[in-house]
Parts: structure tokens; sequence; C-alpha cells
């Protein structure tokens, strides 16, 4: 019942908290390619201070994108980023080098993607031991980060979040390191929450670089799997998110729906919905 009415706040606090400020450090929306080379990337970082995504097997992609206007603003989005090969290790496999302002203690971490794959990591920030970020395994979408608890890196882990299908869904894992609160976020509606140790900061290695699109080739070349990646260091509420944001009653029939079905491994249908609230999906 504790992990229910966690849910349950944090779907109430999605729906009632006002547009937040975002302190964005870092946001990459991969619609320019400094890298002259036809299988190469460099996609800079939207924020001077940033450093961009670079891979030697990653390419944009004009023709799959989420969203045709990024939501809360203007911007036109044209393009998503895409891996130049298919099969055994190819992916996107692209990363960014680490610089000051990603050492925060609280955190958003927001992306769109798609992938048919069964072993893949969409994204990965940590140095390998007790410390970082890490959203893995479409199948079941897992997430796994690490806090310290009192001098005592610490693992909190939520599984079964979603099953990832060729359709885009926007992403977002916040966590709040004063209240301890984690929440995982699919297209703007809360599914699954852990509330942990009070002032609880994250732990993070510096130095340690970003990665994205581990292993994720889609299921041909060239066909683009994330867009539109972006850290805060705060823990943003849905209003805040770079996704169309769903009604409050939606909210709270579907975070009720998503609670009923956790720990159940999800078929390739989709979780279900209650009548009258509309999935925002994007074309394939």
């Amino acid at each position: 019942m504790r992990r229910l009415a966690n849910l349950l706040i944090a779907i109430l606090m999605a729906s009632t908290a006002l547009p937040a400020v975002a302190a964005t450090i870092g946001y990459w929306r991969f619609e320019v390619d400094d890298d002259a080379s036809l299988d190469g990337l460099d996609s800079p970082n939207e924020l001077a201070f940033g450093t961009p995504f670079v891979s030697s097997e990653a390419s944009l992609d004009g023709s799959n994108l989420p969203v045709g206007i990024v939501p809360l603003g203007s911007a036109p989005n044209n393009f998503s980023v895409a891996s130049r090969f298919q099969g055994g290790a190819a992916g996107i496999n692209a990363s960014a080098a680490w610089y000051n302002e990603l050492l925060v203690t609280s955190i958003t971490v927001e992306f769109w993607a798609r992938t048919i794959e069964s072993v893949a990591t969409p994204f990965r920030w940590t140095s390998g031991g007790l410390d970082g970020i890490l959203i893995s395994d479409p199948n079941s979408l897992d997430v796994t980060w690490h806090v310290n608890v009192g001098g005592t890196p610490t693992a909190f882990t939520m599984s079964n979040l979603d099953n990832m299908d060729a359709s885009w869904s926007h992403y977002a894992f916040t966590y709040d390191e004063v209240s301890g609160m984690a929440v995982f976020w699919v297209d703007g509606v809360p599914v699954q929450s852990v509330d942990g140790p009070d002032n609880a900061p994250l732990v993070l290695v510096p130095g340690t670089p970003l990665e994205i699109g581990v292993l994720m080739d889609y299921a041909s070349a060239g066909q683009g799997t994330m867009d539109e990646v972006r850290l805060s260091g705060t823990s943003l509420p849905s209003t805040g998110f770079l996704v169309p944001e769903p009604a409050t009653g939606c909210l709270l029939g579907l975070g009720l729906a998503a609670f009923a079905a956790a720990g159940r491994r999800r078929s390739s249908s989709r979780r279900a919905r209650p009548r009258g609230c509309a999935r925002s999906r994007s074309p394939r």
C-alpha cells in the first residue's frame, strides 16, 4: 500500500505543479552533425559549456521523428539519431565527455526512444561501480541508480517499466535528493516510484562519460531510435518534460493501471489505458 500511496502522490504532484524553470545541465537535440564523415557523429550540446555526443557509427535521420515541434517551445524537430550499421555490437554507441556542470545531487534524465531489440542500453552513465544511472533492457526497461546513504553508496532499482516497441515514447527518470523520491515516467505518466532515504545525494564519479544508444541499431541501419536527450539538475514535474502533458484524469487512471500491472512482464501490447484517454503516439 505504501508503494501505491507514493505513486499516487507523484501523480498528484505532476498534475498540480506549475511548470518549473528547468535547471538544464545538458541538452542534445541531434539537429546538427559536425562530423563530415559518412559514419561519424558529432552532435553539439545546446549549452555552451557542454560537450557533444560523438560516435564512429551513427548519423542523423530526417525520416523518423517522435515530434515535429518540441514541446515547451516552438523549435522544429528535423532529425533523430540512428545507427549506421545493423547486427552484432552495432548501435548508436555515442558518448559525451564529462564536464563539471554534470556533478549534481538531484536529476531528471529524459529522452525520446524506440526499439524492437531485446538487448540494448538506451542510457548509461556509470563507471561500472556503485555509481551513476543505468537504463537498460528494452523488453522490460529497468533503471538502476546509486545514492549516498549515510556515507555508503547504495543501489536502487525499478523494473518492468515498459516494453519498448517500434513506436516512439518519451522516457524520464527523476530523483530528488531531499525526499529520496525516484519516479520513472513514460509519455509523461508515472509508472513506478521508490521512496528512498531522505537527504541521499546521487553518487556520480567525475570524469565518467555519458553513453546513449548502446547496441541500439533498431531493425535496419539508418532508422532513428533516439532524440532530444536532456538532463536537468533537479527533479522536474511532468509539466517540465519535453512531452505533451497528459490530462489530470488520465494521469490518475493511468497511474492506477500501471500500479496494478507492476511486476508483470508485458506482452507486445501497450499498458491498459482508461477509456477516453488517448495515447499520444508519433508515426513509426
